[in-house]
């Protein structure tokens, strides 16, 4: 139940944006709605083992130089 209204909020129920504030953008608490959140002062450590980025690489490295990948590294 609580997934169903979240998803509901997320696509334009009551609050169309990632905010899921209870009260509206007037009044007091106006400033929250442009509320942001701002980057980790230390950016998390990669969970990617050596073997799942080693499998990952030769994945891409199958797909061809027509992938996606591959479009911004010529």
């Amino acid at each position: 139940e609580i997934l169903a209204d979240v998803y509901l909020e997320l696509i334009g129920g009551r609050q169309p944006d990632f905010g899921l504030s209870t009260q509206s953008g007037s009044g007091q608490n106006a400033a929250d709605t442009n509320w942001r959140p701002s980057p980790r002062a230390t950016p998390l450590p990669s969970r990617l083992t050596s073997e799942e980025k080693t499998a990952h690489e030769e994945f891409v490295a199958k797909l061809g130089a027509e992938a996606l990948w591959n479009a911004g590294s010529e």
